[in-house]
């Protein structure tokens, strides 16, 4: 359980770091006697094409949209091709990349909370929803060749995993010159997932990283708490 605590403690202090940042940025606002609310939207950066790259095993694609000077949606789609399931033992610190094929999409609202700049610049919240689909290699369980008329033989299916992740995000992103853009942000939630295998049995929880909700000889559903660290670079236009 190490690595899931030093993971979470390092999400919750950029989490308590990005809202006295908040906090510090709005009181210095709202001091400020020369501040005036802005109620326009920039048109000539109200659209943001970004990369993510600190998304490990995924290479993601988002576009952020301004739907008023408050308020702006994300939607990003990646291509998953490493994921991270249990080693030989059922521990934590225990685990092993694997080459996999999959898809990820995302979607978050965002509330910008600046009254001297519009969306999309300043510091923000909001929640973030997401889907991963994953297609695991055949022998991903890493189990012995067995002659198929042997009568101990044991037929494994490929191993397919779907997950739901539900998160709530805050953090800033910032103009760097015309048009670039730097985001930096945390976030807290949970994550949901679906493991099918046929005949797997016992190799679904002992690979799966999650705590065991329900499970039979082909299917395992767990869910996980889950830290987002999210830097992305990105073009306004």
């Amino acid at each position: 359980m190490g690595m899931l605590y030093k993971t979470i403690k390092a999400g919750l202090l950029l989490w308590l770091t990005l809202l006295c940042l908040t906090a510090q940025a709005q009181r210095g606002q709202e001091a400020d006697p020369d501040a005036k609310d802005i109620t326009e939207i920039d048109k000539s950066r109200d659209r943001i094409l970004k990369l993510h790259p600190l998304q490990l095993g995924e290479v993601v694609l988002s576009l952020e949209k301004v739907r008023s000077n408050r308020i702006a949606n994300e939607y990003g789609i990646g291509y998953i091709y490493k994921v991270y399931l249990h080693g030989e033992t059922d521990d934590w610190e225990d685990v092993e990349g694997h080459d996999v094929k999959g898809i990820s999409i995302h979607m978050m609202q965002r509330h910008y909370t600046s009254k001297v700049r519009s969306a999309p610049f300043g510091f923000f919240h909001g929640p973030v929803f997401g889907y991963r689909g994953i297609l695991f290699d055949k022998n991903v369980f890493d189990l012995p060749e067995q002659d198929p008329n042997s009568p101990n033989f044991r037929y494994v299916g490929r191993l397919i995993q779907h997950s739901l992740d539900v998160s709530y995000q805050i953090g800033g992103q910032f103009l760097m010159g015309e048009h670039f853009t730097m985001e930096l942000a945390g976030g807290l939630g949970g994550r949901m997932k679906y493991a099918k295998a046929t005949s797997a049995k016992e190799l679904l929880p002992e690979h799966i990283i999650g705590y065991e909700i329900i499970k039979d000889d082909s299917n395992y559903i767990a869910a996980m708490p889950l830290v987002r660290i999210k830097l992305s670079v990105g073009y306004a236009f």
